[in-house]
């Protein structure tokens, strides 16, 4: 009998039998258990899948409802056997709850024969797929026995058996699964069924009316399970519209918000497969764009409807398509007729939109022009090009103001007639609050624009407008994530408005520039304190200094700068109330940032430029992806992985994990080695300025310059073979689902 040592690889049940439905038993906790807290746990099967091996054992991997690994046991079916089992692996890094958990399996299995039966059934059938030929060898011992054994230390390096396992256990977490009244072990598939939503489109949006103030994680479940339904429904989108504009006739506001949140989360979903370049996607993002035109921007159709659903589209930050402008260039603003003779009075329409949304609470500028937004983005860019002549030329300020602010549209073609009208109209129109934003903001614009503005600016002051003062700096607590997946990075700063507090979100985000920015009052310490709760769980944000802020919004503004893209106005009013004008474009340059990194390293000498540290470094960063929440998300998962996987797939009915892993190292992370240099460099940036970072920096100092160092292979860095790993697991999830 062979030794049963990591090194042969031990690969999910699920993996090797994909049209299984067993492989991983899940238990019900009602109530906390000792250090093992109540939920869901999956217990995931996995085999080694080593030729001619009859080691009679097997790896549990023990998931809990995040989807979190919190215990590896290693199960020898032989009590006299030298590795007998079940026993806590000393090659993987346990959690808090994994003896209370390997205390849980040895009760289950002793209680229910069932599972343990299926377990030797389970082995039977790998031996007898991977050798090719029927299972034989002696009986396994009878169920109902089983105890826990202790297991001497191992010997060699753990950490290179722990790497082993990481390379061949590539696992794809389990998507939701419902909580059961009572204990329960279900044998299921190592992704367990999403629960069908009865009733269709009009079911979905019921689900989302009663989970309105859910927390994050069934959120999330909720996306992830309707992206399949929306996949499998050809006509979802022509029925969620129908049903938007059911609900707005009958004025039931309740399903009308969970329908308008549905359509975000689909529009969202479509979004992020045109990003990751799914096939359909573009077509897709069009039929639902197609739905909206016929049902919602139609005559006859409320166009506060339209309102909604256009700041919809904005908010889930999809570029509006030329159809739905065509649908509804005829709709000039809210309350008007598609017919009326706006151009006819448009000061008294102007005065009559004010009055109107200043009796809403909509008072400033940046509001009035949010309005604007809603009424207008999916108008024809002439229309909002005219509409913004017209509004320079009211008489309330607020009105001017706003209109200035249209240099922010998120149409390209509206921004450059914006910043031509403003280049053409009389200086003395520009109120000083105008021409300070115009001043602030210009080095955020792409060089044809900023010559117009330059221009505005300059008509102003030939006018002899006053520039306004801005307002002082104020005391800030800034938080922020490290950069994700998709080159993403969210930041707060709270500033103390009244009794509570203003949160100015902003995101950075690579090719982006600010992907988004807005506002959001917090009544009091306990809000504020829910709302760190929740960032610290979904992106592993710390508080960070306030220089980083800076250097990170002037970073994104070149990048959007240089990809043609502009923040969105709400920028100007965060810039306005920190008391920030100093925001100017300047580039990224990830080799400088790591080269004076290494420099302050060598300055501090001692421990930190040891061989040993180094090393260390690079090991510890192995378990990132899976213990720390700023990793979670650091994987690829495109169009371009899909097609590296089914090539190394073949014609195999299922993948070989260990040669799709080096594909993805080879085709997919070699290539965006560059990329994944500054990712890491902007983490350890992020961790040199927060407070309390869950990492020294210096860790992340090593691992970048080694993902830097085109001399060392990335398979030789455990981080990137996690990296590929996890990667391939999104693979398997898509799959799966």
């Amino acid at each position: 009998m062979k030794s049963p040592g990591f090194q042969f690889g031990m690969i999910p049940y699920q993996v090797l039998f994909p049209q299984a439905r067993e492989g991983a038993m899940t238990l019900n906790l009602p109530s906390k258990v000792g250090k093992v807290k109540a939920g869901l746990y999956h217990y995931v099967e996995m085999y080694c899948a080593e030729k001619g091996c009859d080691c009679r054992r097997l790896v549990l991997m023990v998931l809990d409802e995040k989807s979190k690994d919190v215990a590896f046991i290693e199960f020898g079916f032989d009590p006299d056997d030298d590795f007998a089992g079940p026993n806590l692996s000393p090659f993987s890094k346990q959690t808090a709850r994994a003896k209370g958990l390997l205390e849980i399996f040895v009760d289950a299995i002793n209680d229910n024969a069932g599972w343990l039966e299926d377990m030797y059934r389970h082995y039977k059938q790998v031996r007898k797929k991977v050798d090719g030929h029927a299972y034989r060898s002696k009986p396994f011992p009878k169920p109902g026995s089983v105890v826990r054994t202790i297991k001497p230390p191992p010997e060699g390096d753990p950490f290179e058996a722990f790497e082993s396992l990481l390379k061949a256990a590539v696992r794809t977490p389990p998507v939701g699964g419902r909580k059961k009244k009572a204990a329960v072990a279900a044998q299921g598939s190592l992704f367990p069924d999403t629960v069908p939503v009865a009733g269709g489109t009009a079911g979905w949006v019921e689900r989302c009316r009663r989970e309105a103030d859910a927390p994050f994680d069934t959120t999330n479940r909720r996306q992830t399970e309707l992206r399949g339904y929306l996949f499998a429904n050809a006509r979802a989108a022509d029925e969620l519209a129908g049903l938007l504009v059911r609900y707005e006739r009958e004025d039931d506001e309740a399903y009308l918000d969970a329908g308008l949140r549905l359509l975000r989360d689909a529009l969202e979903i479509l979004r992020v497969d045109l990003e990751r370049r799914r096939p359909e996607a573009a077509r897709c993002m069009e039929k639902w764009q197609e739905a909206l035109a016929r049902h919602i921007f139609a005559e006859g159709v409320a166009p506060h409807l339209g309102a909604m659903v256009t700041q919809t589209l904005l908010d889930a930050r999809v570029e509006i398509l030329p159809l739905l402008h065509e649908a509804n260039s005829r709709r000039m603003l809210a309350g008007l007729d598609a017919d009326a003779d706006f151009v006819a009075d448009p000061e008294q329409a102007m005065r009559e939109l004010l009055d109107e949304l200043e009796r809403e609470g909509a008072g400033t500028p940046h509001e009035f022009f949010e309005a604007v937004l809603q009424m207008m983005a999916v108008g024809d860019a002439d229309v909002q090009v005219n509409l913004c002549r017209l509004m320079l030329g009211a008489e309330h300020p607020t009105i001017r103001d706003a209109a200035v602010l249209m240099l922010f549209h998120p149409q390209a073609d509206v921004r450059a007639g914006v910043a031509q009208v403003l280049a053409e109209v009389d200086g003395q129109w520009l109120t000083p609050a105008s021409l300070r934003r115009l001043i602030v903001a210009r080095n955020w614009f792409p060089e044809a624009l900023r010559v117009r503005i330059d221009q505005a600016v300059a008509n102003a002051r030939k006018a002899r407008v006053e520039c306004a003062p801005l307002p002082k700096r104020v005391a800030a607590t800034v938080y922020s994530s490290a950069v994700d997946g998709a080159m993403a990075q969210t930041f707060q700063v709270l500033v103390p408005e009244g009794k509570g507090f203003l949160c100015c979100s902003i995101m950075p985000k690579r090719g982006a520039g600010i992907a988004d920015a807005f506002l959001v009052p917090l009544a009091g310490k306990r809000e504020r304190n829910e709302l760190l709760a929740m960032l610290r769980h979904e992106t592993g944000a710390v508080e960070v200094s306030a220089d980083y802020l800076h250097k990170r919004i002037c970073q994104a503004l070149a990048d959007g700068a240089a990809h043609d893209k502009v923040p969105c106005h709400w920028l100007v009013a965060i810039a306005e109330r920190l008391g920030c004008d100093q925001w100017k474009a300047a580039p990224f340059d990830a080799r400088a940032e790591l080269a004076a990194l290494r420099a302050e390293l060598d300055r501090r000498g001692g421990r930190f430029v040891t061989e040993t540290y180094r090393q260390q470094a690079l090991e510890a960063a192995a378990a990132w992806a899976e213990d720390e929440p700023f990793a979670w998300s650091w994987f690829e998962d495109d169009a371009e992985v899909d097609e590296v996987v089914r090539k190394a797939q073949g014609k195999k009915r299922r993948p070989d994990p260990d040669r799709c892993i080096d594909a993805i190292l080879e085709k997919i992370l070699q290539p965006r080695r560059r990329q994944w240099v500054e990712r890491l460099v902007l983490a350890a940036l992020w961790l040199k300025a927060a407070k309390k970072p869950p990492v020294p920096w210096e860790q992340m100092a090593h691992v970048a310059a080694a993902v830097a160092d085109e001399n060392v292979p990335l398979a030789e860095i455990p981080l990137m073979y996690m990296v590929a790993g996890h990667s391939f697991g999104a693979w398997m999830g898509r799959q799966e689902g």
